[in-house]
């Protein structure tokens, strides 16, 4: 199957780059075995093996056990072998798992004012972004989602600026979209988006995304580039629209009461690793963009580079949507970013 041979190449040779954490070249302490307690800790995920999202947590679980001298061993369950992200916030209230990467969109049900990440057209490039998450106001985030829910923050990974896949349809302007059957994420303001621009905005878990591309219950669906690849929906999708509608920010969360009873040590080593990984996928991520894109066409999808034009009129098509999420967002947060 191309997605397999995809997939599998594109892995593989990441993983040759990237090597093992022993040959990372990263500044830290050789750690002492007599340092760290031994524990086993579980990190799940809805990500392919192939995606950097996925590698990130890999080349995390590789430092800390190497950092700790093997007595902190982080057991890896991607591609939602522990079910969805929902299922994975539940499981950090419950110790059931220990790190987990979700979209901020899924904690932003949680969290209301993290639908800032998700606002249409907020951010100009990755750049904004990072500074955005990494700046006073992600810190200011985090710590309203530990007060608010009890889940900690290690740091926004992502996985890209959204686009939009159909089978049928070229999408070129918001009117192209009217009554066309888009699955969207289940989060107020991703629907709200696709009801703005015209669409049937249709909720469905990600597991039944590609069985419903496939069976037509569904036109199209909306997801960075690199989802679009590794998840293989060009195999059933024509054409993809560079819409960047949204920046998908991806926050890898753990449970705050557990990591506040760990040694300083571990807390140290696992804030230091979970920042690397951070900073690693996001450069690699952005640095696949070119290839995935050319592995799109290549697979036979039609690419679709809108004009400044076609994207401001995205841009003001989706406005309401920032008229109704403002409120629960915080004016002076959005003011803060956009400004």
């Amino acid at each position: 199957m191309p997605y397999a041979m995809l997939s599998r190449r594109r892995f593989l040779a990441a993983a040759a780059a990237g090597g093992t954490a022993v040959g990372l070249g990263l500044p830290f302490r050789q750690a002492s075995a007599a340092d760290y307690p031994k524990m086993t800790l579980k990190f799940g995920h809805p990500y392919a093996e192939a995606h950097p999202l996925a590698q990130s947590a890999v080349r995390f679980a590789e430092m800390v056990k190497e950092r700790s001298g093997g007595n902190i061993q982080v057991d890896l369950f991607p591609a939602g072998a522990l079910g969805n992200p929902n299922d994975m916030l539940d499981g950090l209230g419950m110790g059931v798992v220990d790190f987990t990467l979700v979209p901020s969109t899924n904690v932003a049900t949680r969290y209301a004012p993290l639908d800032l990440f998700y606002l249409p057209y907020l951010f100009r490039d990755h750049q904004h972004a990072y500074d955005t998450a990494d700046g006073d106001v992600g810190q200011e985030l985090n710590k309203g989602l530990t007060k608010a829910t009890g889940l900690k923050s290690f740091g926004m990974f992502e996985s890209g600026f959204r686009t939009i896949t159909t089978a049928n349809t070229k999408v070129e302007k918001p009117e192209d979209l009217k009554g066309v059957k888009i699955r969207v994420t289940n989060s107020p303001i991703n629907i709200a988006t696709f009801k703005v621009l015209g669409a049937n905005a249709t909720p469905l878990p990600a597991s039944e995304l590609f069985p419903a591309l496939q069976q037509g219950a569904v036109d199209g669906q909306d997801n960075p580039i690199g989802n679009v690849l590794t998840m293989g929906f060009y195999s059933v999708q024509k054409y993809i629209t560079l819409s960047n509608h949204q920046w998908a920010g991806v926050m890898m969360l753990g449970s705050s009461s557990a990591f506040d009873s760990m040694p300083e040590n571990v807390q140290t080593l696992l804030t230091q690793a979970a920042t690397e990984a951070r900073d690693w996928e996001r450069q690699t991520l952005v640095d696949s963009e070119e290839h995935d894109k050319k592995a799109l066409a290549e697979a036979g999808m039609t690419i679709i580079n809108l004009t400044p034009e076609q994207k401001d009129a995205f841009i003001a098509q989706t406005q309401p949507v920032w008229d109704e999420f403002s409120a629960k967002i915080g004016p002076d947060l959005i003011a803060q970013v956009k400004n």
